[in-house]
């Protein structure tokens, strides 16, 4: 993904619906995601890994399930 930059991460709609729900919604689950902004399964799970990868998002392991939130570092 050496075409990612953080000037233009957030420039893919779906992937800046997803972010913006994370930061509304710390510590929120993809079905949770996936349900509350109609995108589907796999529009989500790709545009979460993009911002895992950018450092973007955080993931947290909760028992059999990923926990989403923001990173630290990020202002936006």
């Amino acid at each position: 993904m050496r075409w990612l930059f953080d000037r233009n991460v957030l420039e893919n709609e779906s992937r800046a619906i997803i972010f913006r729900y994370i930061k509304e919604n710390p510590e929120t689950y993809a079905k949770k995601i996936i349900q509350e902004t109609n995108l589907s399964r796999g529009t989500v799970l790709y545009h979460l890994d993009i911002l895992v990868y950018a450092g973007m998002v955080t993931s947290l392991k909760d028992s059999r399930f990923k926990k989403y939130r923001t990173a630290m570092k990020v202002i936006v």
